[in-house]
């Protein structure tokens, strides 16, 4: 009990760090997203079930507080994050860790598709605009960042 909510406060405090703060990190108009990687982080560390609520409540939160048309979206691909990273919640120390790299890219494709591509579905952007200018250097980006906290917090490491 007291380590959810724990990681409720701790999932809030990330939140209001995304939503106030997150544009500090911009590099050209691209921002990583410290929501996926925190549910990430709990769905490899903790339970599954953990990890979907705590995406869906984020997700909507931020939805929320951002003013989003479609709210919901966020909610989902965090949701559908959490169940995939928690998939491999007592088996990331087994696995080799290029291929938990190449399972953090493939979370993190998940949640920017879901999140990218249905929010500019109606744009008058061409399919490979949208995947070559801001689907995969928000990847690049937030992998970057994943893999430096995940280095320092020995994610996936005996």
């Amino acid at each position: 009990m007291i380590d959810i909510l724990k990681y409720s406060v701790l999932g809030l405090l990330v939140l209001i760090f995304q939503w106030m703060l997150g544009d500090i990190f911009s590099i050209y108009g691209v921002t990583p997203s410290f929501l996926v990687i925190y549910v990430i982080y709990v769905g490899l560390t903790h339970n599954q079930l953990q990890a979907i609520w705590l995406g869906f409540i984020l997700g909507f939160l931020i939805d929320s507080l951002t003013g989003t048309h479609m709210v919901g979206i966020s909610a989902l691909a965090l949701s559908i994050v959490g169940y995939l990273a928690g998939i491999f919640y007592s088996r990331i120390v087994r696995i080799p860790i290029v291929v938990q790299y190449l399972l953090h890219t493939g979370f993190l494709l998940v949640f920017f598709i879901l999140t990218v591509m249905i929010t500019l579905q109606d744009s008058q952007w061409a399919a490979g605009n949208i995947v070559f200018l801001i689907l995969l250097p928000k990847t690049i980006y937030t992998l970057g960042l994943l893999s430096g906290i995940f280095v320092l917090l020995r994610v996936g490491s005996k």
